[in-house]
């Protein structure tokens, strides 16, 4: 599986073109940059190709600097956390990808259909979108790969 590097920043439609981190994030360890390790998904995609069978991939999230810990989904406080890594990986590790224009992505918790990776006074959270009229602005969910 690739391991590729990307920086993360949350997108505002006033900073649209801006590359710098805006978001302060709780844990130090997922200030600057993240690394997305891409897995093959059996989600099948909604796009169709030429009626190719097309699958959405799915990511873990861990900091550059400290591979051995991948972000987790904590459905029941709707938050992220840093957490060691252990095998198997459990579900909660696992963020279905979103692409979007304009190198946009969105993190879409696999162990919750509809809840998506966010920023939320200022912090990584979860997010289900539609479920409060705050909440319902994708641009909460939305990460530009830089």
């Amino acid at each position: 599986k690739p391991e590729v590097k990307y920086s993360t920043t949350k997108i505002s439609t006033a900073k649209m073109n801006s590359s710098a981190g805006k978001v302060s994030i709780k844990s130090p360890k997922l200030r600057n940059k993240v690394l997305l390790r891409y897995y093959d998904s059996q989600i099948p995609s909604s796009e169709t190709d030429g009626g190719g069978d097309h699958r959405k991939l799915m990511v873990n999230l861990s900091p550059t600097k400290d591979k051995d810990f991948l972000l987790h989904a904590n459905s029941k406080e709707h938050s992220v956390e840093l957490q060691k890594c252990e095998n198997p990986l459990p579900e909660q590790a696992f963020f279905v990808l979103h692409e979007q224009p304009s190198k946009c992505v969105s993190f879409e918790c696999k162990s919750h259909p509809g809840v998506f990776l966010g920023v939320k006074n200022n912090q990584l959270a979860l997010i289900k979108l539609g479920e409060h009229p705050e909440d319902s602005n994708r641009e909460n969910t939305t990460f530009k790969l830089t």
